[in-house]
């Protein structure tokens, strides 16, 4: 039987543990693929992408909503990409009461901060069209058939509680010696006119030095609602260095895990190499 698993803390980001057994594939399954729905809105799970159906999916999802209902299903497709059925895994609440920033190709980079008064004050989205007004009419007809876009210009004020999460806020966009994709996810609880997951272009990012005298850093920045980014890349994923740190020969590892997927599932494991 499947199951949905939270995780609330920040190692490296809240996230679910998707466990789905072979018997739950929809029959004629070549590849497998993992959807999220959730605040209305479904998108393709992150690393949850195109597995191949030989083995049981275990997947970190590092991108569910807070607050909310997130509902997951597994969909098949055969060797040509048809789907050929789906199934509902259930649904899971991630009782997180807090704003996360992250990097969504890199959740190592993220970081929890607070937002402050001013944060999505106004909100913009457009429907693109044109208002044409033929020979001898009064009014004007509309050329154009949308849809309507995502979000834009909206002004976030945000407060992180040290330097050094300044500076993981701030390596999120990438440093003078990494580059990263100028796009952050921010995941807001209920109570915030935000989406819950919202993918957004971060153009600049201002900061407002306070550590001096209070230990906090202001920052502000001005976001663009875009297309999540390439969802097939995991963010957070078990590494052959992690599995090292505690197990210096295949023979250990055997011996602690009947199964590959039972090593997946152990999530103390992630990270270590990091550490």
């Amino acid at each position: 039987m499947s199951t949905l698993t939270p995780f609330t803390d920040m190692d490296p980001v809240p996230r679910v543990l998707i466990d789905v057994p072979v018997s739950e594939f929809p029959a004629g399954s070549v590849t497998v693929s993992l959807t999220r729905t959730a605040d209305g809105r479904t998108m393709d799970v992150r690393g949850g992408q195109r597995m191949p159906s030989g083995s049981p999916v275990v997947v970190l999802d590092p991108e569910p909503a807070f607050g909310v209902p997130n509902v997951y299903t597994l969909i098949g497709r055969d060797a040509g990409g048809v789907v050929v059925g789906s199934w509902p895994l259930g649904s899971v609440v991630v009782a997180f009461d807090g704003v996360v920033i992250q990097q969504p190709l890199d959740t190592r980079l993220a970081v929890r901060v607070t937002r402050l008064a001013g944060t999505a004050r106004e909100l913009i989205r457009e429907t693109p069209g044109e208002l044409v007004y033929p020979q001898g009419q009064s009014l004007p007809g509309l050329v154009g058939l949308g849809p309507r876009r995502g979000l834009r210009d909206v002004a976030l004020a945000l407060k992180v509680a040290s330097g050094a999460d300044a500076d993981m806020l701030q390596a999120t966009l990438g440093t003078y010696d990494t580059r990263q994709l100028p796009i952050w996810l921010v995941r807001t609880p209920p109570g915030q006119r935000l989406p819950r997951i919202l993918f957004c272009r971060v153009g600049s990012l201002r900061e407002l030095d306070d550590s001096w005298w209070t230990g906090a850093v202001r920052f502000t920045a001005v976001v663009t609602e875009v297309t999540p980014p390439a969802p097939g890349i995991a963010g957070v994923a078990l590494t052959y260095s992690d599995v090292k740190v505690f197990y210096s020969t295949y023979s250990a590892v055997k011996a602690r895990y009947a199964t590959y997927s039972d090593v997946k599932r152990d999530t103390s494991l992630i990270g270590a190499a990091d550490a």
